[in-house]
């Protein structure tokens, strides 16, 4: 059988969309600032063994004020990892996040 691929504007939606859902934003089109520019997705070269794509996802986005980073941060790349992993049957190798900014407790994505 042959190999799938899966583009990178593909992950990148999908990691968008998680992240929308993650912050509880049902029309992820209303986020103002997380965009999906905001994901950086590396997909490194696959060898003639593997059958599954491997690939890396940076992201960047604002926190709520008052909470814990590293926490908030777990639990954004447990989810992206979660979902894209069962959508898409490939490989997360890693989730990495960069709090870019602070919101207020008025203020959402």
């Amino acid at each position: 059988m042959g190999r799938i691929e899966i583009n990178a504007n593909v992950y990148q939606e999908i990691v968008y969309r998680t992240v929308c859902e993650f912050f509880g934003l049902e029309d992820a089109e209303k986020a103002v600032s997380f965009k999906k520019s905001n994901v950086i997705v590396e997909k490194p070269q696959l060898s003639e063994e593997e059958e599954k794509e491997r690939v890396k996802f940076s992201i960047q986005l604002p926190a709520k004020f008052g909470l814990n980073f590293i926490e908030f941060s777990n639990n954004v790349a447990c989810h992206v990892k979660s979902k894209v992993e069962e959508m898409t049957g490939m490989i997360v190798e890693s989730v990495n996040i960069k709090v870019a900014d602070v919101l207020t407790e008025n203020e959402n994505i």
